[in-house]
C-alpha cells in the first residue's frame, strides 16, 4: 500500500479551475477531506448548468468569468495588513488550463500553490501508480495494462485521460487492499503543474511534434513528457521506447530502473519483436519468446509496439509473462481508436477519432493496405501537414475534410488524392466518403486535429460518426 503524503493536501482553501470531468472530481474529493472549495469556470455559463447544479448539491460555490468581479476573492488583506488579491492557498488546474493563463499568473504571483488534478489524486492515492504518456498509443495502452493486471486478478482501474478522472478514481475504497493499482494515462498538460507526483512505473510510448499551438518549441513539449519521471528513485521503474530519440534522452537523467521496448530488435531488459515474434526479457533469464504477432487482436505495428510497452510494464511490476501473454490476446480493442464500425455495401468503416495529430493519422494509415478515403479535420495543433504527403499519396485515394482546418488540409494534400472535399457536420462527411469509395475500400474517420471546433471531446465526435455508419446501415437492411 502507497502513503503518497504532502503538505499540498494540508493547506484548507482550495480554488478548482474547470467545472468539468476532472475539476468536478477535484472538488468532490477535497470536500471529503474537510477543504474549504470554490470551482471556477470560463464557460458560457448556459454550458455549466449541470456542473452547477451537481456543485450546488455540494454546498460548493461555481464561479463564472461573469462573476469574477463580484466574488469576494480580491482585495482580502493578509497577515501583516497589506491587501492580497488572492485569498486561496491552492489553484488546482484541469488539464485543458495552460500555466499562461492571467489567472495562473495571478495565483503564482501572489504565492498561491498551483498544481494539477493529477497531483491532488495522486497524493491521494493509497495504491502503487502505473502512468502512461507519450504522444501517441497511450489510451491503448493504459486499457490494455489495466486487462492485464485484471487478468492476473488485481484490482487495477483506468484513470485520467481515458475518462476517468484520477481524484474521483482514488476514492474507491477497493485501492487499499493488496493487489491493487491505478493505471492512469497522463498528458503532458497534465504534467506541466507537478511537484511530488511520482509512479511506481512510469512509461514514455513515443514523442512526435504536437500541441505546438500550446508549446513555444518542441524541447518544451519533450520536458513536459519528461516530467513523468523526474521524481522516481531507484526502486521505481522507467519504460522508455528504444526507437524513438526523444525518449531515450531521458536515458542518463532518470534515477529509476530502466526497461525499453522496440519492435527492431533485441534490448537487454524489456520487451522486443524479433522477427513475427514477441519475446520478453528480464533479470531472472533468458529472453522468453511470450507470442506471435499475428495473434495480437489489434491491426499495425504500432499496436505491436503498443504490447510491447505494456508487457515491460506488467513484467516491472511482477505479472507472469505467460499470464500476460494469454491476456494479450483476449484483449479487445479500445473505442475510437481505429474501431471497425461495419461494413456496407463492401466498404469498411473505421472510427479513428482518437487521431488527434498527423503522427496518429499516419499510424493508421499504415495500417490498411486497401484504398481509403480519409475523413480528416477539425481544429489545427500547429504541425505542418505536409509531413504526411508521401503516405498521404500511397494509402489515400479520396479526401473529406472538415472543421477549422479543411483549408489548411485542403493546400496540404488536394494535389495528392483522386478526388478532395469540404463538408459542414459529420452526416455530410459519411454520406461524401459513401458516394467515394468503392468495394473494398475504407471509409477512415481519422482526423488529425483536436475536436474542439466541432464536438466537446473526441469521443462525441466518435459516437456521431459511428451512429452517422449505424444509421446508414440500418436503412440498407431494410
Amino acid at each position: 500500500m502507497m502513503n503518497n503524503s504532502s503538505d499540498l493536501l494540508d493547506h484548507d482553501d482550495f480554488l478548482v479551475f474547470g467545472a468539468a470531468r476532472s475539476g468536478l472530481a477535484a472538488a468532490n474529493l477535497l470536500l471529503s477531506r474537510g477543504k474549504r472549495v470554490v470551482v471556477y469556470d470560463e464557460a458560457d455559463p448556459s454550458r455549466l448548468q449541470a456542473a452547477r447544479k451537481q456543485l450546488d448539491e455540494w454546498g460548493v460555490p461555481l464561479v463564472s468569468k461573469l462573476d469574477l468581479d463580484t466574488f469576494p476573492m480580491l482585495e482580502m488583506e493578509d497577515s501583516d495588513g497589506a491587501m492580497n488579491p488572492w485569498n486561496f492557498q491552492v489553484l488546482v488546474l484541469s488539464p485543458g488550463i495552460p500555466a499562461t493563463h492571467p489567472l495562473v499568473q495571478l495565483a503564482e504571483e501572489t504565492g498561491c500553490v498551483v498544481r494539477s488534478e493529477i497531483e491532488v489524486g495522486y497524493l491521494a492515492c493509497p495504491a502503487p501508480f502505473a502512468a502512461i504518456t507519450g504522444t501517441n498509443g497511450k489510451t491503448t495502452v493504459t486499457h490494455l495494462l489495466s486487462h492485464l493486471f485484471t487478468h492476473a486478478g488485481w484490482f487495477a482501474p483506468l484513470a485520467g485521460n481515458v475518462g476517468n478522472a484520477l481524484c474521483g478514481v482514488v476514492q474507491d475504497p477497493r485501492l487499499r487492499e493488496d493487489n491493487a493499482v491505478v493505471v492512469c494515462e497522463v498528458s503532458s498538460f497534465q504534467l506541466e503543474s507537478i511537484e511530488h507526483f511520482r509512479p511506481r512505473t512510469a512509461c514514455v510510448l513515443n514523442i512526435t511534434p504536437d500541441h505546438l499551438d500550446r508549446y513555444p518549441s518542441m524541447q518544451h513539449y519533450v520536458e513536459a513528457k519528461y516530467s513523468v519521471t523526474e521524481n522516481q528513485l531507484s526502486g521505481d521503474h522507467l519504460i522508455l521506447n528504444n526507437d524513438d530519440p526523444y525518449c531515450l534522452s531521458f536515458e542518463p537523467r532518470t534515477a529509476a530502473k530502466l526497461w525499453k521496448f522496440s519492435v527492431r530488435g533485441p534490448v537487454s531488459r524489456g520487451a522486443f519483436l524479433q522477427g513475427d515474434t514477441l519475446f520478453l526479457a528480464t533479470d531472472k533469464a533468458e529472453p522468453m519468446a511470450l507470442l506471435e504477432r499475428k495473434s495480437i487482436p489489434l491491426p499495425g505495428l504500432h499496436n505491436v509496439q503498443n504490447v510491447l510497452a505494456a508487457l515491460a510494464m506488467g513484467a516491472s511490476m511482477g505479472l507472469a509473462p505467460r499470464a500476460m501473454a494469454e491476456a494479450v490476446q483476449a484483449f479487445q480493442a479500445v473505442p475510437h481508436r481505429i474501431e471497425w464500425i461495419a461494413t456496407i455495401d463492401g466498404v469498411d468503416y473505421y472510427n479513428d477519432s482518437k487521431a488527434t495529430n498527423l503522427d496518429s493519422l499516419e499510424k493508421a494509415l499504415e495500417s490498411f493496405e486497401r484504398p481509403i478515403v480519409l475523413i480528416a479535420g477539425g481544429r489545427d495543433k500547429g504541425a505542418p501537414w505536409t509531413r504526411l504527403n508521401d503516405i498521404i499519396s500511397k494509402k489515400v485515394r479520396a479526401l473529406v475534410l472538415i472543421g477549422e482546418a479543411a483549408p489548411i488540409g485542403r493546400t496540404a494534400w488536394a494535389e495528392r488524392v483522386e478526388v478532395c472535399l469540404e463538408a459542414q457536420d459529420m452526416e455530410k462527411a459519411v454520406g461524401e466518403a459513401r458516394h467515394l469509395a468503392r468495394p473494398g475500400d475504407i471509409i477512415l474517420l481519422s482526423p488529425a486535429c483536436a475536436s474542439y471546433d466541432m464536438y466537446q471531446s473526441f469521443e462525441q465526435r466518435g459516437d456521431d460518426f459511428r451512429q452517422v455508419v449505424k444509421q446508414i446501415e440500418k436503412k440498407e437492411s431494410l
